[in-house]
């Protein structure tokens, strides 16, 4: 029986793969230990910083009152984009503004960015459904209606009925095109009929006829998921549309959405805040009459948050007629005399009193991002005690 020998060169061969292999081996097992430890630091770390980026969260908020409620003097009675609170040039004479800088803030290791909105750029959804106590304002609803595109009367008339429905607070269904629980129990999931005020304006999507192309607007694509929109599929039994949101395949476009028109907070329009769109909303009003209110307020260079901004001080400015318009008292293509004098005012003002505020908060990279809402009392009350309400994070 002959033997083999295998020659030193070959053993060296396969003992130098066995020393590779190992080294491979370890060296992973080092890489895997290493990215585990670097992993428990940083959320060890991010621990850390959760808890200093809420205070920081909550010292903005605390700041965006501070802000709003030392308003100088000559401010005070209007609330207007050119103001330093809404990112605008506009300081005034009160010298706190300088100490409060809204963007990029240091704060220790981090920075903070503060965005302050107002509400009443928009149409309280509560007021216009008669969720507030008050009757529901359906000529500024059926606007709302005209403005977003929907032309079909059986839906336009079932968007109306069951909106105020779903505010009306005795549960009991306004006429034949509204909805009440019974209806709603009948979806899948099933739900009840709310029968009070709109806490999160996506609650509109659970409303009979009202669907995401509607709440959104037919192109809108770069919007959060709302609170009561469902993930890869329809929501609350209404079918796919072929953009991917809720609606029928065949539905016509939506040019605007009911999120670009309605708060479910504040109070009477702001008409130094309030877009063309929603101005277009108050009763009366021309498409073409809002486009020069704008022109108005934004000044010589007709662009919003500038020096040359003209803020109206009162809402009988409006009544007083605008560039190019005839003697006061009869604006064209707004309300006639009697209305604008008596009718507007139920609708608009020259000041807010609900405030969304955003805090920016970023350590090393690390960001997150707060928000509270900042109320400020009526007419009749202390502006300048403003109360947070609100207080959440994403």
């Amino acid at each position: 029986m002959k033997s083999r020998i295998v020659p030193s060169s070959a053993r060296s061969g396969f003992a130098l793969i066995l020393v590779m292999l190992t080294v491979i081996a370890l060296t992973a097992l080092v890489a895997s230990f290493a990215i585990s430890m670097n992993t428990e630091i940083r959320l060890a770390r991010n621990t850390d910083y959760d808890e200093k980026l809420e205070w920081m969260g909550r010292s903005g908020i605390e700041e965006a009152r501070c802000l709003l409620a030392n308003k100088s003097p000559e401010q005070r009675n209007i609330d207007a984009l050119n103001q330093y609170w809404a990112g605008g040039p506009n300081i005034g004479s009160n010298d706190l503004s300088f100490m409060i800088p809204l963007k990029d803030e240091p704060m220790g290791e981090g920075s903070r960015t503060l965005v302050i909105t107002d509400m009443e750029r928009k149409w309280d959804i509560n007021i216009v459904a008669g969720g507030t106590g008050g009757p529901p304002q359906k000529d500024v609803l059926q606007k709302a209606i005209q403005v977003i595109g929907i032309t079909d009367s059986g839906l336009a008339s079932t968007i109306e009925d069951s909106l105020v429905d779903w505010c009306r607070p005795n549960g009991t269904a306004a006429s034949f095109s509204g909805a009440n629980s019974e209806y709603y129990n009948h979806l899948n999931p099933p739900y009840y009929c709310k029968c009070g005020q709109i806490d999160d304006l996506s609650e509109l999507l659970l409303i009979k006829g009202i669907t995401t192309e509607i709440y959104w607007g037919s192109n809108s694509t770069n919007h959060p998921v709302s609170a009561y929109q469902q993930h890869g599929g329809g929501s609350f039994s209404q079918p796919i549309s072929r953009n991917g949101m809720t609606g029928n395949k065949d539905e016509p476009v939506y040019p605007v959405g009911m999120e670009q028109l309605f708060s479910p907070l504040g109070g009477k329009l702001n008409i130094n805040t309030a877009s063309a769109l929603t101005l277009q909303l108050i009763p009366g009003m021309e498409e073409s009459t809002a486009a020069r209110i704008i022109q108005q307020r934004s000044g010589p260079d007709g662009i919003d948050g500038t020096d040359d901004d003209a803020p109206f001080q009162n809402i009988g400015e409006i009544n007083g007629g605008l560039p190019g318009g005839p003697a006061p008292g009869n604006l064209p293509g707004g309300p006639p005399a009697g209305v604008a004098a008596q009718g507007m005012a139920a609708y608009i003002d020259v000041r807010s009193y609900v405030f969304k505020v955003k805090v920016e908060t970023q350590i090393n990279g690390y960001k997150r991002n707060f928000y509270g809402i900042v109320s400020r009392p009526g007419q009749g009350g202390n502006g300048q005690q403003l109360k947070c309400v609100k207080f959440y994070w994403e």
